[in-house]
């Protein structure tokens, strides 16, 4: 009988750790910031962004939904609805538009690997904030 056995050579997954939004200093004094759905979506679009930092340029990060009937759809952005709302905005592998709204209590998102629907020659669109210069305000004369 023959047996495979994994060494310590053979590649593995890395794992990386994500820190928590909430410095666990703060997370004593204030329970109820841990328990936000900020902090949440700070945590998703770490670990989206995390997936996706390994996959070639013609993938994408989508998310399966298995308690809602095994649902695979490519993650376009996510958002929040503070205390306890995330919303998952996304495309069906037939290009319908697809949003999410999880409480954060139930959330369960398996991450996988989607074919890009844009040009895979682009920079592939990062989840979540991303800060930008702001031209600047017009005055009233």
């Amino acid at each position: 009988m023959n047996h495979t056995t994994h060494t310590d050579t053979e590649e593995t997954k890395k794992m990386m750790v994500i820190q928590p939004a909430v410095p666990t200093d703060k997370i004593s004094e204030d329970m109820e910031s841990s328990d936000m759905a900020s902090d949440m979506y700070q945590r998703i679009v770490a670990l989206i962004n995390n997936f996706e930092a390994d996959l070639p340029d013609t993938l994408q990060a989508g998310g399966r939904l298995v308690s809602a009937g095994d649902i695979t759809f490519s993650i376009q952005d996510i958002g929040y609805w503070d205390p306890n709302l995330i919303v998952f905005y996304g495309e069906l592998s037939d290009g319908s538009s697809v949003e999410l709204v999880q409480h954060i209590s139930q959330l369960n998102l398996l991450l996988v690997a989607v074919p890009r629907h844009d040009d895979p020659k682009t920079p592939r669109r990062i989840i979540g904030f991303t800060i930008q210069d702001e031209p600047p305000a017009e005055e009233d004369n």
